[in-house]
């Protein structure tokens, strides 16, 4: 009898882990990048309600920019709306400007329902003759809600302007080695 609880227990406890579901890691990267795509297209076209669907909107979305000249922090969706689409973001993003944006050396940490990204990042823009280059290193952490991914917490460090970020560069792109 007592045999047969036992194994009835294991049994079960078999049953119970083997029906959770398996995270198909490459679609979930692909997935995270597409919502990633999506939330910097959208910016740059200036369609806020897009771009705002790419968001968690409660108090925790959390913003954080810096880069060698200030930084930024907004705490709740109320804030980190204002700041994405207020006079004091990015330059004015008129027909004439040009942007192309180009992310690489993903890392993910990727859970049932959250996932934590680090990419790095190249903002160009075109205007007549001129062109700005911005390079970043993208910090982000995102929530599975309803089966669809969502951007809680945005970090964007800005590496352009400091000196010598060629070598920690280098060095950076060599840890991608670690997260694959």
């Amino acid at each position: 009898m007592r045999y047969t609880i036992l194994s009835a227990l294991i049994i079960a406890a078999f049953a119970v882990t083997g029906c959770e579901k398996a995270i198909d890691y490459e679609k979930e990267k692909a997935a995270i990048i597409e919502v990633m795509n999506i939330e910097t297209q959208t910016y740059i076209d200036r369609d806020f309600e897009a771009m705002y669907s790419t968001h968690v909107q409660d108090s925790t979305n959390i913003r954080l920019t810096a880069g060698a000249d200030n930084y930024v922090f907004a705490e709740g969706w109320e804030n980190v709306s204002k700041h994405m689409t207020g006079d004091e973001t990015e330059d004015d993003l008129g027909i004439d400007l040009h942007i192309t944006v180009e992310k690489e050396n993903f890392r993910f940490k990727i859970c049932p329902q959250s996932a934590f990204v680090i990419c790095n990042q190249k903002w160009i823009s075109s205007f007549d003759d001129d062109t700005t280059e911005i390079k970043s290193i993208q910090v982000r952490y995102l929530e599975k809600i309803d089966g669809e991914w969502k951007i809680s917490f945005v970090s964007f460090i800005g590496t352009s302007g400091y000196e010598g970020f060629e070598e920690t560069e280098e060095l950076f792109e060599e840890t991608e080695e670690l997260f694959d």
